[in-house]
């Protein structure tokens, strides 16, 4: 039932998107600047005749059941809380149209003798295929069946 109030609410927001008009003339492939970023739910995109921010976006657990646009070739951060040393970390899938690139657990503590240290864990996403794309992810102890009450993150990926 949540993919589907997910899948609703998204095709709601693409809709949104394109009943508000899509009908600038201006140019789309802007040079990059050092102009302010995106706002945060849009990768390397920009309204026409203005120049786009870097190509990579950050995100992180505020995100959870967002939509966010990109276009084919920029990347993301997606950055969420984990500790391992307790047995939970994260399993993060992605839909084909998205590649993985970078996969690490960032500790909060540079301090290599304190144990039981969370930190970040960090991908970096880059969008290969165009259409809508999801990130999913559950964070719990792998040798631990799914009971529903587990943490999860999903994102979807509309890729231009």
């Amino acid at each position: 039932m949540d993919r589907t109030i997910f899948a609703s609410l998204g095709i709601l927001c693409v809709l949104a998107v394109v009943i508000a008009g899509c009908t600038g003339t201006g140019n789309t492939k802007a040079t990059p600047t050092a102009t302010a970023a995106p706002a945060a739910t849009t990768a390397g995109s920009a309204p026409a005749g203005t120049a786009t921010a870097p190509s990579t976006l950050t995100v992180g657990q505020a995100q959870n059941g967002t939509l966010i646009f990109m276009h084919t070739g920029n990347s993301l951060t997606l950055k969420l809380a984990e500790n391992p040393t307790t047995g939970y970390s994260w399993n993060l899938t992605v839909t084909p149209g998205l590649t993985v690139t970078s996969d690490a657990f960032v500790p909060t503590s540079t301090n290599t003798t304190m144990v039981g240290v969370g930190g970040n864990h960090v991908w970096q996403i880059t969008a290969s295929q165009t259409g809508m794309q999801t990130i999913d992810g559950i964070y719990k102890r792998p040798w631990e069946p799914v009971t529903g009450n587990e943490t999860v993150f999903t994102m979807s990926v509309q890729v231009t």
